[in-house]
């Protein structure tokens, strides 16, 4: 009989891309497997573009943050338990580890649960096959790797193939390289500031590259801002509210040079070269997997990165990259 399993990833978008390697694998080496993917509502589309599963469940957790929303995503969330429940998983993988997907995990009723223990007292109890591998020692994707193959009692792979998403259909012209550059990040220290940011588009954009600049919801604050600068120097505008829209400006660029967040693993997904700029962040744990790419980083400062350095990387991908 086919196995029937179960994913669980809810945050953030890059380590849901980075998930994905593993759960290609899965596929390849159990063929016949039924494979859902459980995740935040908003990254969907992830697992839904990869076709690598034959379903996608989502919760979504924001609405949770809202009294207004909080019932409504209440009975939204028991229904999608109650449907999980019904499908009678085998195994449960849960690769996000936190308190409640355990509690997800175990309400599922799969005799096999799959997590990271973490020295959680509650986790230990509701786990039945505990997590071994150390996402600190290792790249986030083999990490995922690691999980799922010892936890069905294979040896992993020595390495991993890059994640892989389809392109959306590219509907402007593509001779001149378009270089985009994404401001986002999770926190300011992990912000190289928009004012360098500017400084490189207005280098790149006088060297004859198309400048698009991304935006998400996150970065609203910057919005008057990077508007009026695009207005001036007639930079490409591409503030993205949906992973879709996001795929489909994406698909447009060559190069993405972008802080240490999702759309650099997004990026890499759909075969763009990329060029990530890191603070706090591991390069060697969670760099996006982009078969051509380049990393910067300065713990104590990010916007000592300079300018000049990140320009001379983007020529250089460049000179690597077909258009």
């Amino acid at each position: 009989m086919a196995k029937r399993l179960l994913i669980i990833r809810w945050s953030g978008m890059g380590d849901v891309i980075m998930t994905l390697p593993a759960v290609n694998w899965l596929k390849n080496h159990l063929p016949d497997a039924y494979i859902c993917y459980f995740t935040e509502r908003t990254l969907a589309k992830i697992p839904e573009k990869s076709g690598l599963v034959q379903r996608v469940e989502t919760i979504d957790r924001r609405a949770f943050r809202s009294v207004k929303h909080l019932f409504k995503a209440t009975v939204e969330t028991m229904a999608t338990m109650n449907r999980l429940r019904k499908s009678r998983f085998d195994m449960v993988f849960d690769l996000q580890g936190f308190g409640e997907t355990s509690v997800l995990a175990y309400l599922t009723g799969a005799p096999v649960r799959v997590g990271r223990i973490k020295n959680s007292a509650l986790r230990r109890r509701l786990y039945t096959v505990a997590i071994q591998a150390d996402w600190e020692r290792e790249h986030r994707s083999m990490y995922f790797m690691r999980a799922i193959c010892e936890a069905i009692g294979v040896s992993p792979p020595t390495s991993v193939q890059p994640p892989w998403l389809p392109k959306l259909r590219e509907t402007i012209d593509l001779s001149v390289p378009r270089i985009g550059l994404n401001l986002g990040a999770s926190t300011q220290r992990r912000r190289w500031s928009e004012q360098n940011f500017f400084r490189l588009a207005d280098n790149l954009s006088s060297k004859g590259m198309i400048i698009r600049v991304f935006l998400g919801p996150q970065e609203s604050f910057l919005f008057p801002t990077v508007k009026r600068m695009c207005d001036l120097y007639g930079w490409e505008l591409a503030a993205f509210d949906d992973i879709e829209a996001l795929i489909q400006a994406l698909s447009e660029c060559r190069v993405l040079i972008s802080n240490d967040t999702g759309p650099g693993h997004l990026a890499a997904a759909l075969g763009i070269s990329v060029i990530t700029l890191f603070s706090t962040g591991a390069p060697q744990n969670v760099r996006p997997l982009a078969k051509k790419a380049k990393w910067f980083r300065n713990e104590k400062d990010i916007n000592r990165i300079a300018v000049r350095e990140v320009e001379n990387a983007c020529f250089e991908l460049l000179s690597q990259t077909e258009p």
